[in-house]
């Protein structure tokens, strides 16, 4: 990784030199470390893909969703493909959250906060580097911002030009929320917020800009989050998140430990203000028992975290022929028990995240789906939920009595 000495465009080359001096997993092996360096002068002169008036007016609604005025909505693609930034593929994924969010609204009562799993969600962590094919060994595909799902040597090799396709595919998908009037511009309680996982350092450390205020943020997106395999304290991916001033989440399963995660909020939440860290659940329908100790502490701490529920990480199987696929039922039972679970410790659970698609596939098993090889599974990676199945999911959801005042 590169120091980023260059200037250009409010970018904060202090920040992204403290960070990449850290160590980082899940980061691809270039092949051409050389070929980096345009890569990021490109990315720190563009213009910020989000503003940091919004990034504010974003975490303005999260510490108000701490408050149990809001719940929050956040769904869309396990990974995003360059190729499906375009305006109508946009417009599908706003009404497959406004459906989900209509039908949130119903079960709580209570206004909800959309955001998509849109707009740079291009890069993917993986349990191994390599995976076999027939034919030999080739590295696993990270998300099209790294390398390219075929199963061929040269489609896997990490080519750092896509990671500029990943800056105009977003840039794309930014603009076409705006124009749907579900972006800059929008009330905040309409907008439509983007979020990904922060994972890609060549990616996100160059979209880092300086504001007005005297502090930093990500332009690359509203909500960056961390993911289970890179929430090492003392890592990149957290030390980025700490000098950010976006509202920032980050996923706890249950391998995490209480030190771990009180480690955690210590340095993401160091003055515990609401709307600023949003811990997400994935644990899995058969260890939700293990948050609760996680819970307790926080709470006791003084950390006025969100929780979310993610039902799906953890619950990931295989079909007999070796498709991954995850069952409705299992995750309905997750949510379920993680509502239960924050209410029995005093907090509630603030809303879903769920990998789903607003298209007619057939990748999770239920609500009359069955997941084969064929058309209808098309991940690239994790299944993802219909819009059928994601519904009955999100309607299976429910606040406990009296939880909204929590």
């Amino acid at each position: 990784m590169s120091r980023y000495p260059f200037p250009g465009a409010g970018h904060d080359p202090l920040i992204a030199s403290m960070v990449a001096a850290l160590p980082a997993r899940q980061q691809p092996q270039w092949p051409e470390p050389s070929r980096l360096a345009p890569v990021h002068e490109r990315l720190a002169r563009e213009s910020p893909l989000v503003s940091y008036t919004s990034v504010r007016e974003l975490r303005g609604l999260l510490a108000r969703a701490a408050e149990g005025e809001f719940c929050l909505i956040q769904a869309g693609d396990c990974v995003e493909l360059t190729t499906e930034c375009e305006p109508c593929d946009v417009e599908r994924k706003v009404e497959m959250l406004d459906v989900l969010g209509d039908v949130m609204r119903t079960g709580s009562g209570l206004p909800v906060v959309r955001v998509g799993r849109m707009a740079g969600q291009f890069a993917k962590p993986r349990s191994d580097d390599w995976e076999t094919v027939p034919g030999g060994r080739l590295p696993v595909f990270r998300g099209p911002v790294v390398n390219a799902p075929d199963a061929c040597e040269e489609a896997r090799t990490p080519d750092p030009s896509r990671v500029i396709t990943g800056l105009e595919a977003a840039r794309c998908a930014v603009t076409a929320l705006d124009r749907l009037g579900r972006g800059e511009g929008a009330a905040p309680e309409e907008r439509v917020w983007t979020s990904h996982e922060a994972l890609l350092l060549d990616y996100e450390l160059p979209q880092v800009r300086r504001h007005t205020d005297g502090g930093s943020y990500l332009a690359s997106t509203h909500w960056p989050w961390i993911g289970e395999r890179t929430r090492q304290a003392d890592f990149a991916h957290v030390r980025l998140m700490t000098e950010l001033d976006n509202p920032v989440a980050c996923k706890v399963g249950p391998e995490a430990t209480v030190d771990e995660v009180l480690d955690l909020c210590a340095v993401l939440d160091p003055h515990r203000t609401p709307g600023r860290l949003t811990l997400i659940a994935r644990f899995g329908a058969d260890r939700v028992a293990a948050l609760a100790p996680l819970v307790r502490a926080v709470r006791q701490a003084g950390h006025p975290v969100l929780w979310m529920c993610d039902p799906m990480h953890g619950n990931t199987v295989k079909t007999p022929d070796g498709l991954k696929t995850r069952r409705l039922d299992t995750i309905m039972s997750e949510i379920r028990q993680c509502v239960d679970v924050l209410a029995e410790n005093g907090e509630r659970c603030a809303g879903l995240h769920l990998e789903a698609s607003p298209d007619d596939i057939c990748e999770c098993e239920g609500a009359g789906r069955v997941p084969v090889r064929g058309p209808g599974y098309r991940s690239l990676c994790d299944p993802r939920l219909s819009l059928v199945q994601a519904v009955a999911a999100v309607a299976h959801w429910r606040l406990p009595v009296g939880a909204a005042a929590v």
